[in-house]
């Protein structure tokens, strides 16, 4: 439900304000009326002539008429992401399990000690498996660094003179498959 107020979100109105008061008639038509005229004092303000613009204000849609918003089915992304945490070994898949950040990345920094690999994105921040490995397609990744590796210093298909380019071949030891 949409409110036309009269009383401004910056404090009470002060006497200078231009914006016209609808009279008893047009409150008593209603929210179009308000609307109109808020529509034009807008457009004065702007120094547009309400009258040289064409405004159409549609009627409300009835409810039972009104489409019908239902999500994404989860199926697609759950079976990967399934797969995903299926391949991982019982001391990483139990990071899926845990809601507490601060858990779960307490949890995360021991686990690279057990000599298990963390992507960091899935298992500590707790990203979805499905959609970080399509973005990470996309962008031509083949592997990824593990959370004790240094970064990527370039991206795929960058060459920059000094740095070293990304070889989507080559992984290092310990790194993790797109």
């Amino acid at each position: 439900m949409i409110q036309m107020h009269r009383t401004s979100l910056f404090g009470p109105a002060d006497s200078s304000d231009s914006t016209p008061t609808p009279s008893s008639k047009q409150a008593s038509a209603g929210f179009q009326s308000d609307l109109s005229a808020a529509l034009d004092a807008t457009l004065k303000n702007f120094g547009i002539d309400p009258s040289k613009v064409t405004v159409s204000i549609a009627p409300a849609v009835p409810a039972h008429t009104a489409a019908t918003v239902t999500a994404e089915p989860a199926a697609p992304n759950q079976s990967f992401d399934d797969a995903y945490w299926a391949k991982q070994p019982p001391a990483v898949q139990a990071l899926r399990t845990i809601d507490d950040y601060d858990q779960r990345i307490q949890m995360v920094s021991q686990i690279p000690a057990q000599g298990y690999n963390i992507d960091v994105p899935i298992m500590a921040w707790g990203w979805d498996p499905a959609k970080v490995t399509a973005a990470r397609q996309s962008y031509g990744y083949t592997w990824v660094p593990s959370a004790t590796q240094d970064p990527i210093a370039e991206a795929p298909g960058v060459s920059l003179p000094g740095v070293k380019a990304y070889d989507p071949k080559n992984p290092p030891e310990g790194s993790i498959a797109v």
